[in-house]
This record gives C-alpha cells, structure tokens and sequence, in this order.
C-alpha cells in the first residue's frame, strides 16, 4: 500500500508538470509553480523528484516507452506489409493526438535534458526508427513497396506525424479516425504502395475423376 500511495503522488506530480511544460516550456516553469498547481508545498514535490530537471527525463522515458511498446504492438502482428505500416501509422497519429501535451514537450525540450541522457534517449528512439525501417523493407522484399532508402522512408513517415499537434484541432473538419485513416494512406504513397503491386494469390483447381 505504501509503494502504490508513493506511486501515485508522484502519477498527481507528472500528471500537473505536463501542461504546464507543454503551455510554458521548461524554462518557463518552476517547482514553485507545480507545487501552486498542485496545491502542495515545494518540498513535497523535492520528496519525489530531487529537482526539475528529473521530472523532465521522467516525462521523456514514459512517452519513448509508450511510443515504443504501442509499436513494438503493431510490428508483431501477422499480416501483410502494408496492413501493417497502415496500423502503425493509425496508432502513431492518434497516439500524437491524444497525447499533444507530451508530444510537444518531447520534441521542444530535448535541449534540456543533460547530454548522457539526451544520448540514452536518441538511442532508443533510433531502435524505433530502425523497426518500422525493417517493415519498410519487408514490403520492398515481398515487393508491395518501392523504396531505395528504407531508413529515410521511416524517418519521413515518422516526421510526418510528430508535428500533427501542432495544426490538429479537434473542432476542425476531421475527426481523429478519419485523419489517421488519411495520413496512413499518405504513408502507403511515401513508400510507393500500389494495388497492382501486389502478387496475385494462387487458384486451385479439384482435379476430377
């Protein structure tokens, strides 16, 4: 019961610090201003995280985890290649959208995160760059898509998404399914997918007597 009450204050913590950064940036929040938020003293908040800059590493190693496990998801599904960029790029949109907060805190604030850790983390985020390459070129094997650079292909595919929090409005004519829906097409057109490509299955015939 202690270590889940432990738990959840720091959750309330991270939960009040993730606006915050989105809306002022890291520069522009102080531990006294999450703690205002939260209605807590600024020890309270030093109880669990020994100071501003760990609670940025903090927001920064859960959204790479859920980006990477979401996908990792994706990626181990059975089906063909282009059933799977299209699932992958349904989640990665939707995953932006519903979290625009911490989208925008990762790709804003990574200058201010210490240099080992903005190593750690562009390491892991290159494993994730790497897995939906190998994708890329399961389609240009099984010959559904047209690639010379799998890599570019996915960090073009990735690009593509991780700025959709910064036009997407929730009042404007799209709703998020039918955006996910176009923006997994546009990732088919990135790798050159077409219908025709792919192989025609293979007919039988019952032999009779």
């Amino acid at each position: 019961m202690k270590d889940e009450v432990w738990e959840f204050k720091r959750e309330r913590i991270l939960d009040e610090a993730v606006p915050l950064f989105a809306e002022f940036g890291f520069q522009g929040v102080s531990i006294d201003k999450i703690a205002k938020q939260l209605k807590v003293t600024k020890p309270f908040v030093y109880t669990y995280f020994k100071n501003k800059d760990a609670l940025l590493e903090e927001i920064f190693e859960r959204a790479l985890q859920n980006i990477l496990t979401g996908a990792e998801e994706v990626f181990a599904v059975h089906g063909p290649p282009e059933d799977r960029l299209k699932a992958f790029a349904k989640y990665y949109v939707l995953e932006n959208i519903r979290r625009s907060d911490i989208t925008a805190i990762f790709l804003n604030e990574e200058k201010n995160l210490s240099p080992e850790s903005q190593k750690r983390l562009r390491a892991q985020h290159h494993e994730f760059d790497k897995r939906l390459a190998k994708l890329i070129e399961d389609g240009v094997k099984s010959g559904v898509f047209t690639v010379e650079d799998p890599m570019l292909a996915s960090l073009a595919i990735s690009g593509m998404v991780r700025w959709i929090h910064r036009w997407y409005r929730a009042d404007g004519c799209l709703s998020p399914d039918e955006l996910a829906e176009k923006m997994s097409k546009f990732a088919l057109n990135i790798v050159s997918y077409s219908e025709k490509k792919k192989p025609a299955r293979r007919t039988t015939t019952r032999k009779t007597a």
